[in-house]
C-alpha cells in the first residue's frame, strides 16, 4: 500500500509539471522567430549605420609559419553599400594601390546566427580573401563573418570568420578614415624588435613582428621549464594595440594595451602589465645578436675631444704613422660582459684592439675597465705612439669607469643613438649612433 501511495503521488506531481510546461512558441517567446530575426538584423543595421565616420575593420589573414596577420580597413556602411578607404592594407595591392576608395555591396543574413557578407568583389578587401588567386594556397582569409555580439556602448562589434573561424572585430571610428589610418599606422613607429613585457612581476623578453602584426613573448610553459616562444596576433588602434589572441600569463589576461607616446610604453589599464624598452645596458652586455646595434662613435664631449687632440699631436710626432690615416673607432660588445675598443685604418689595415670588461650597475649605468694590452699585428705600440689618450679617456686598467647611458632620440622602446656620459666627469662622453660605421677620411672629422 505504501509503495502504491508513492507511485500515485509521483504521477500527480509529474502531471502537474506536464500541464504547466506547454511546449508552445507563444509561451516561450513574445514574438515569432521570423520577426525576432528581422528585429535582430534591424538592430545590427542600426548599430552599423549609427556612425558619422564609419568603422575600422580588423581581420586576420593566415600566414605560413606565423600566427594570423591582422589587416586594418577603414569602412563606411549605408543601407546597401560599403565603402572601403585607402589604408596601409591596400597600398601594396596590385592594381588598387592608387585608389582612394572602393565601393561594393554587403548584406546581413541569417545562417545559424547573423552573418555579415561582403557580396560583390571589392579590390581592397577580397584580394586577401580570394581563394582562386595563385598565391592563396588555401591560406587566404574570410569574406563572410559570424557576428557574435556588440559592446554595451555600441563602439565595438565582435565576430569570427565563417569559414576559417579567424578573429574579426570592428571599432567605431571617432575621426575620419584618413586620420584613423594615420594614427593607427603611427603605432608601428613605437613597436620594437627587441623589448620586454613586465607582467605578474616577471620580466619577459618580447619582440614585435610589426609586418605580421604579431607579438612574441618568451617564457616557460611551466615553472622551471625551458623558455618557449609564444606568439599573439594584434591590431593597431589609434591609441595602442588590441590583442586578438589575448595574452594569458599566470593569473593575468591582457586584451588591450594603451600607448603613451611620450615614453613609448604600452600599458594594460586593467592589470598594469607593460611592454617597454629593454634596459639600456642590455644593448652592451646581453644578447650578442643585438649588441652591435649601437656600434661606433659619432660625437665626443669637450674633455674627450681635448684628449683626442693630444692623441693626434702625439701620433704625428711619433713618426710611426700619420693621424690622418686613422679612419674609425668602434665600441664592439660581444654580449658576454666583454667588448673591444677597436681603432682602425682604412678597410682594417692596422686594426688595433683593446679588450674591455663590462658590468651592469643599474638599468641605465654600465662600468668599463680595460683588461689587457692592445693587439694589432704590428711590431710597435700604437698605445705608446699616441693612442693612450683615446684609450685611457674611455677606460683604464686599474679602475672602473661608470657611464650613464641615455638615448638622445627615439623612445625607450626604440632608442636612436646612445650617449655614454662619465658619471665622475660629465665632460667625458661619447655619442654612438644606431648601426653606425665611421668610414670617413679621418676619425677627427
Amino acid at each position: 500500500m505504501r509503495s502504491t501511495f508513492y507511485i500515485i503521488i509521483s504521477a500527480c506531481v509529474v502531471s502537474l509539471f506536464m500541464t504547466s510546461c506547454q511546449f508552445k512558441e507563444d509561451d516561450l517567446f513574445d514574438i515569432d522567430p521570423a520577426t525576432r530575426q528581422d528585429n535582430w538584423m534591424a538592430d545590427y543595421r542600426r548599430v552599423f549605420n549609427n556612425n558619422e565616420y564609419g568603422w575600422a575593420l580588423y581581420t586576420s589573414q593566415p600566414t605560413y609559419g606565423r600566427h594570423p596577420s591582422v589587416a586594418t580597413f577603414a569602412v563606411k556602411f549605408d543601407q546597401e553599400m560599403c565603402t572601403f578607404y585607402r589604408s596601409a592594407a591596400t597600398v601594396s595591392i596590385p592594381g588598387a594601390f592608387d585608389k582612394e576608395s572602393v565601393q561594393s555591396t554587403y548584406s546581413l543574413k541569417m545562417d545559424n546566427g547573423i552573418v555579415l557578407s561582403f557580396d560583390t568583389y571589392n579590390d581592397f578587401f577580397h584580394y586577401y580573401a580570394d581563394q582562386s588567386e595563385y598565391f592563396s594556397q588555401d591560406l587566404q582569409g574570410d569574406f563572410e563573418f559570424c557576428l557574435d555580439r556588440y559592446s554595451a556602448n555600441e563602439d565595438t562589434i565582435f565576430g569570427r570568420g565563417k569559414t576559417k573561424q579567424l578573429p574579426f572585430f570592428m571599432v567605431k571610428m571617432k575621426t575620419t578614415p584618413e586620420e584613423y589610418q594615420r594614427l593607427s599606422d603611427d603605432i608601428n613607429n613605437y613597436v620594437a624588435s627587441k623589448c620586454v613585457m613586465i607582467i605578474e612581476g616577471d620580466t619577459l623578453q618580447a619582440s614585435f613582428l610589426s609586418g605580421y602584426k604579431n607579438l612574441v613573448l618568451y617564457y616557460p610553459d611551466e615553472e622551471g621549464g625551458l623558455t618557449m616562444e609564444h606568439m599573439y596576433s594584434y591590431g593597431n588602434l589609434v591609441d595602442g594595440i588590441y590583442l586578438m589572441e589575448n595574452v594569458k600569463y599566470k593569473n593575468t589576461t591582457v586584451v588591450e594595451m594603451a600607448l603613451d607616446r611620450e615614453t613609448g610604453i604600452f600599458t594594460d589599464p586593467r592589470s598594469g602589465a607593460k611592454i617597454q624598452g629593454r634596459s639600456l645596458t642590455d644593448y652592451f652586455i646581453v644578447d650578442s645578436d643585438y649588441d652591435n646595434m649601437f656600434f661606433g662613435y659619432s660625437g665626443l664631449g669637450t674633455y674627450t675631444q681635448k684628449e683626442w687632440d693630444k692623441a693626434r699631436s702625439a701620433i704625428d710626432a711619433s713618426g710611426k704613422f700619420s693621424s690622418g690615416s686613422m679612419v674609425y673607432i668602434n665600441f664592439e660588445p660581444y654580449g658576454d660582459g666583454t667588448m673591444d675598443l677597436v681603432i682602425n685604418k682604412w678597410y682594417g689595415s692596422d686594426e688595433v684592439h683593446y679588450p674591455m670588461e663590462l658590468k651592469k650597475i643599474s638599468e641605465d649605468e654600465i662600468a668599463v675597465r680595460r683588461t689587457g694590452p692592445e693587439t694589432s699585428g704590428r711590431d710597435f705600440s700604437f698605445y705608446d705612439s699616441g693612442l693612450k689618450y683615446i684609450v685611457d679617456a674611455f677606460a683604464k686598467t686599474d679602475s672602473w669607469t661608470t657611464y650613464k647611458i641615455t638615448h638622445r632620440e627615439g623612445t625607450g622602446m626604440k632608442p636612436v643613438g646612445l650617449e655614454l656620459t662619465d658619471v665622475s666627469n660629465p665632460e667625458n662622453s661619447y655619442y654612438i649612433e644606431n648601426n653606425f660605421r665611421y668610414y670617413h677620411s679621418s676619425i677627427w672629422d
